[in-house]
């Protein structure tokens, strides 16, 4: 015996949900990419054996040094004074703060340790330097 059932020709699936929310997902990822992508100064940073990248990178202050000297802090210019003055302050507000330096490896010598000596007299003693490894 064979059961037949009626033939329905007003089903149809209705795509306006699902084109909403393929619209609402793309725009999502859309902002959330641009949002992740932080803005860094470009360095050529030195590559090394012995590189290790830190497990804990909370509680960090970046530094940036280009290839003519000039330092930043994020991707502000400053003074060596300005930034004593700006690690001061994050000091206040952070007693764990711990410095990520990122020097280009053209950089003298002379302005890496102008770097640490004022790191090292507002009580920035924890520094580290970021480098690729090979």
């Amino acid at each position: 015996m064979k059961i037949k059932g009626p033939k329905r020709d007003d089903v149809a699936i209705d795509m306006g949900p699902m084109i909403d929310l393929v619209f609402l997902l793309l725009i999502f990822f859309m902002v959330a990419s641009v949002v992740t992508e932080l803005e860094k100064v470009e360095i050529d940073i030195p590559e090394s054996s012995h590189a290790k990248v830190p497990d804990d990178t909370k509680d960090r202050m970046m530094l940036s040094i280009d290839a003519n000297n000039q330092v930043y802090v994020g991707t502000r210019p400053v003074t060596i004074d300005e930034l004593k003055a700006e690690i001061d302050m994050e000091l206040e507000l952070n007693e764990n703060l711990r410095i990520l330096i990122r020097a280009d490896q053209r950089v003298e010598y002379k302005t890496c340790k102008d770097i640490m000596i004022a790191c090292g007299e507002v009580g920035a003693t924890d520094l580290i330097y970021a480098t690729f490894e090979e």
